[in-house]
């Protein structure tokens, strides 16, 4: 019975989760798959030890490095700015 009451809590916690990412605006990912894109996003954030060890350096990946495809989409997200002609 003691794995229950560890469940229950747990549940709740990802469907509190989920229920958020649901209704939040800003990430589509989050929005669409709410418990494999926060799974995602950890790696992400665990990436760089992970490549340390296992795969290959920011600088070694080809077409694009990952600090250039880190600026694309950096950029991408950024609101654009209209200028008026005057």
């Amino acid at each position: 019975m003691t794995w229950a009451r560890r469940a229950v809590p747990a549940a709740a916690a990802v469907a509190a989760l989920a229920a958020r990412d649901l209704i939040q605006r800003d990430h589509a990912l989050l929005r669409n798959f709410p418990v494999l894109g926060r799974a995602r996003y950890l790696l992400e954030a665990i990436g760089p030890e992970l490549r340390q060890y296992i795969v290959a350096g920011n600088n070694e990946e080809r077409p694009f490095t990952r600090d250039q495809r880190r600026w694309v989409y950096a950029s991408a997200k950024q609101p654009t700015r209209r200028r008026s002609c005057d």
